[in-house]
């Protein structure tokens, strides 16, 4: 959001879609030039509500299989799906380079993906509940390093 509004502000251009090649590739380039930098998200003020929000659907089960992220981030972290050891839900080392798609990817897609999994209907990349859902989990990963764009499975 802050990209786009930087480029319709002071650019007077068009902005990017949200989970754009360009907007992914802007994310990575600021990812990198902040690597090693605390991530530092606030969650109050004006956005509380939108974080209180992004909790609720961290704990909420969807799907077929009720699964809520806190169900595989939370109680199962460390452990291995598929290929990968599953996060304790940051995102700090996003965007991330999937090697099963070949591509840069945003947590939007990610989030996508995951409630796909669960056999359930998800949001649109860029809609209020993912908007949310990326303060939330961004916030739990206040003091860790920013180590994006990372690579896995």
């Amino acid at each position: 959001m802050q990209i786009n509004d930087c480029r319709e502000t002071n650019m007077k251009a068009e902005p990017y879609k949200y989970t754009s090649t360009q907007m992914t590739n802007m994310e990575a380039l600021i990812s990198v030039q902040s690597r090693g930098m605390p991530v530092d998200v606030a969650i109050d003020g004006p956005v509380q509500a939108t974080w209180e929000a992004g909790k609720e659907i961290y704990y909420t089960r969807y799907g077929q299989l009720e699964l809520s992220c806190a169900n595989c981030h939370e109680d199962n972290y460390g452990n291995m799906i598929r290929a990968d050891h599953l996060s304790q839900g940051q995102i700090n080392g996003f965007p991330t380079y999937r090697l099963k798609n070949a591509k840069l990817n945003q947590t939007h897609d990610r989030f996508r993906g995951c409630i796909r999994d669960t056999r359930g209907h998800t949001f649109d990349a860029g809609s209020p509940e993912f908007v949310a859902l990326e303060l939330y989990v961004a916030s739990r990963g206040n003091g860790l390093s920013v180590e994006g764009p990372s690579v896995r499975n």
